[in-house]
């Protein structure tokens, strides 16, 4: 699966916000539960939890800074995403190194 067809399949936009991303699937979850419509609902979660994987998060928080450094996207994909449980702690790695870099600006 693909961004595009990821937020094609939660009808998203692709600047959509991780909070849009947990709305739209929490309300085709309840639309097409996966009881009555298997497929759909396969379809609605491998999205999210394709676009909620820990190296498009990565992707999406540094798409800024790699535009303006010229850094290769392709550095940032996984064949095979990682742990999500990682996700936070990476995040928070981010997040200080950005403030660090900032603040030495």
């Amino acid at each position: 699966m693909t961004k595009d067809d990821a937020f094609k399949a939660l009808q998203l936009d692709p600047s959509a916000s991780k909070q849009e991303i947990e709305a739209a699937y929490n309300k085709l979850v309840r639309r097409y539960p996966p009881e009555f419509q298997p497929d759909k609902f396969r379809e609605i979660d491998e999205a999210y939890r394709f676009l909620t994987s820990l190296s498009v998060m990565i992707e999406r928080l540094l798409a800024d800074a790699i535009d303006d450094v010229g850094i290769d996207a392709d550095l940032f994909k996984f064949d095979t995403p990682p742990p999500t449980h990682l996700l936070e702690g990476a995040i928070n790695a981010i997040k200080r190194q950005s403030k660090i870099k900032h603040l030495m600006q």
